[in-house]
C-alpha cells in the first residue's frame, strides 16, 4: 500500500463513508469536549477502546491497524516516560533511580534523576487522551473524502477559501510523504554504489530541493485549477450536501450527552470549592466515580 492510498478512504465500508462530514466534524469536536472532561483512567480507556471498536465496524484495513498502532505506542509511550522522568506535582514515590544525587557532576547537576510512580499514572492518562484523540481523527481521516469535510464546512458557511486552506492542509502530509519517498527512490537509483542504493539516511540531505520544487509546481497546479473551475464563485459555495436527519439526531444526542458530562463535572468541581447542594448529591457520586 502506497503513501497515498494509506490516507484514503477508498477501502472503508459504505456505511462508514456515506456519513455526513457535519456529523464526522461534529462528533470529533464533542469527544475532543469529553477528553478534555474526564479524568477517571477507567472511563478513558473505555471511551479509547470505543474508537477502536469504530474503527473494527468501519473495515478499517490490517495494514492501517499497524500504523495507528505504531502511531498509538509512540504517543504513549512518549507520554509515560517523560512524566515518569519529570513529573514535579507532590506526593510522588520513586520506583527507579537513574542519576544518584550522590553522583559526581551529574548529580549535582540534576539534583538525582527518577522514575516517579504518579508520573507513570499520569502520563498513561494524558496517553490515553491523545491516543483517543488521534484514534478517533485517523477515522474521521480514513473514511471521509475530501469533499465531504469541504462540504461540511461550506454548509456552516465558512469563506470557500478558508475551507478549500483546511481542507488541503489536512491532505498535504499524505502528499508531501508520497513526494518524499519518490525522491528518495529517485536518489537511490541514481547512486554510484551499491551501499547508497539501499541507505536512506545518506541522502536526507539532497531531499529539501527538489522537494521544494515539486510542492511549489503542484501548489501551482492546484491553484490554476481550482480558478479555472470557479470554486471560489457564489454558485459553488451555495452547494451543500444532503444531512439525513437520524445523523441530526445522533448529533444532538451526543451533543445533549457531552453537555450532561461537562455540567456534571462543574458541579463537582464546586462542590469541592464549598458550592454545594444536597439534591444534587447523586450527580457528585456519578462523577466521582466515573469522571
Amino acid at each position: 500500500m502506497s503513501m497515498r492510498q494509506l490516507w484514503e478512504g477508498t477501502d472503508a465500508r459504505p456505511w462508514a463513508r456515506e456519513i455526513n462530514g457535519r456529523t464526522k466534524l461534529i462528533i470529533l469536536f464533542l469527544y475532543a469536549v469529553l477528553m478534555i472532561t474526564v479524568d477517571n483512567p477507567r472511563t478513558l480507556f473505555v471511551l479509547f477502546m470505543v474508537t477502536l471498536l469504530l474503527h473494527l465496524t468501519a473495515g478499517t484495513s490490517f495494514y492501517k491497524w499497524k500504523v495507528m498502532a505504531v502511531l498509538l505506542m509512540l504517543g504513549l509511550w512518549g507520554s509515560m516516560v517523560s512524566q515518569a522522568l519529570f513529573f514535579s506535582q507532590i506526593p510522588r514515590t520513586p520506583l527507579f533511580v537513574l542519576i544518584s544525587p550522590d553522583m559526581p557532576v551529574l548529580g549535582v547537576i540534576t539534583g538525582g534523576l527518577f522514575i516517579y510512580r504518579e508520573g507513570i499514572l499520569y502520563g498513561a492518562v494524558q496517553g490515553l487522551r491523545a491516543a483517543s484523540m488521534l484514534s478517533l481523527g485517523l477515522l474521521v481521516c480514513w473514511t471521509s473524502d475530501p469533499r465531504q469535510l469541504l462540504n461540511a464546512l461550506l454548509a456552516w458557511r465558512l469563506p470557500p477559501q478558508v475551507a478549500f486552506m483546511l481542507v488541503t492542509a489536512i491532505r498535504f502530509l499524505p502528499v508531501l510523504a508520497s513526494e518524499t519517498g519518490e525522491i528518495i527512490t529517485a536518489l537511490q537509483l541514481r547512486s554510484d554504489s551499491q551501499r547508497g542504493r539501499t541507505a536512506v539516511i545518506q541522502h536526507i540531505p539532497y531531499i529539501a530541493k527538489p522537494l521544494l520544487a515539486r510542492c511549489l509546481r503542484r501548489a501551482q497546479t492546484l491553484a490554476l485549477s481550482v480558478v479555472s473551475r470557479g470554486f471560489f464563485s457564489a454558485k459553488v459555495s451555495q452547494i451543500r450536501q444532503s444531512w439525513r436527519k437520524i445523523e441530526k439526531a445522533g448529533c444532538v444526542a451526543f451533543f445533549i450527552f457531552t453537555l450532561a458530562v461537562v455540567g456534571s463535572k462543574i458541579c463537582y468541581v464546586l462542590s469541592e470549592q464549598g458550592v454545594y447542594f444536597g439534591m444534587l448529591r447523586k450527580i457528585y457520586d456519578i462523577s466521582k466515580m466515573y469522571l
